[in-house]
């Protein structure tokens, strides 16, 4: 039961881990990038859909991150 629990343990945290480097793997410092919010859940007819597939990310300026909205169609 024991060792059960930790290997459970162990795979969730190797999982933790692996997610965290690939977060931490999309910042950069010293200059804007899309990366740090295209990933954001916004909410889009009831269902939590990252920002980047409903709206337009970029980076004008070297400290500036621009969102613009996409129409839709319906």
């Amino acid at each position: 039961m024991i060792d059960e629990i930790k290997r459970d343990a162990d795979r969730r945290m190797s999982r933790a881990l692996e997610a965290l480097e690939h977060d931490l793997a999309a910042i950069r410092t010293g200059r804007a990038a899309t990366a740090l919010v295209e990933r954001i859940p916004v909410e889009y007819y009831g269902t939590a859909t990252p920002l980047n597939q409903l709206a337009s990310i970029s980076v004008p300026e070297a400290s500036l991150t621009s969102v613009a909205n996409v129409p839709v169609s319906r």
